[in-house]
């Protein structure tokens, strides 16, 4: 049933219409196109923009443009976890654990920190250190800097993970273990988490990792397609995921 009117709030609606105004085709906007898309005087737009920047739903650019915020990411991330993640996320890392014999993990952002939301563990793998749960650094292991960078950070490294669409790492969260991750994006092809395929670190660990990357970005397209709730995800789903950046 739909709510009455006038029971609604509406600077919340209209402050929430800023945020759906924002695309992956478009997701730098200036003050005059966000406020002609949301139908608001220049002078209101800009008021609601500051009060979404104070909780970091937007952000400004170098350009003087708007951006969606890492609060928006992190409220993505709490929306995923509300899934029943054993009918979607568990199922594809099974998969990918019983096709590679690693560990899989799906990571979601939560502040500074990156949290393992799921845990898929193979029973032929020796990497089985790693809990449900569990809070890790967001600047070091693959997932982390993967979710960094296609939530934006900006710098050489996040540039490289974005172009290539995955990262490695040995002995950098943990000395003992090793990594490759790859973005997975939920509503509206926002970041949602980081699939990862972890194992022990050893001197010729990288390798092994690069080569699962392709299998890794495949199941990481299917996954999104899936989490998905924008009706044009269908389409959505050969788009290269590399070249993103909000």
């Amino acid at each position: 049933m739909s709510e009455n009117p006038d029971e609604l709030v509406a600077a919340a609606t209209r402050a929430l219409a800023i945020l759906d105004a924002f695309s992956m085709e478009e997701p730098h906007l200036g003050l005059s196109e966000i406020a002609r898309r949301v139908g608001l005087a220049k002078t209101t737009a800009l008021r609601l923009l500051k009060t979404l920047e104070a909780s970091h739903y937007v952000a400004r650019t170098e350009q003087a443009q708007w951006r969606l915020g890492p609060a928006t990411a992190s409220l993505g991330s709490r929306y995923t976890m509300a899934f029943d993640v054993r009918e979607s996320i568990e199922p594809a890392l099974r998969k990918l654990s019983d096709e590679t014999g690693e560990d899989m993990s799906f990571f979601v952002r939560d502040g500074d920190r990156r949290i393992r939301l799921v845990k898929v563990r193979c029973p032929q793998a020796q990497h089985n250190r790693a809990r449900v749960g569990e809070a890790m650094p967001l600047d070091r292991g693959a997932s982390g800097l993967v979710l960094l960078a296609f939530m934006g950070e900006t710098g050489p490294l996040y540039d490289e993970i974005r172009a290539r669409g995955y990262h490695v790492t040995v002995g950098e969260a943990r000395q003992t273990s090793a990594s490759v991750a790859v973005p997975v994006f939920g509503n509206r092809w926002r970041v949602a988490g980081a699939l990862c395929i972890g194992m022990p670190a050893s001197p010729d660990v990288a390798p092994r990792l690069h080569a699962y990357a392709p299998r890794l970005l495949q199941a990481a397209q299917s996954l999104s397609a899936m989490l998905s709730y924008d009706a044009g995800a269908a389409r959505h789903e050969s788009r290269p995921r590399a070249t993103w950046h909000p």
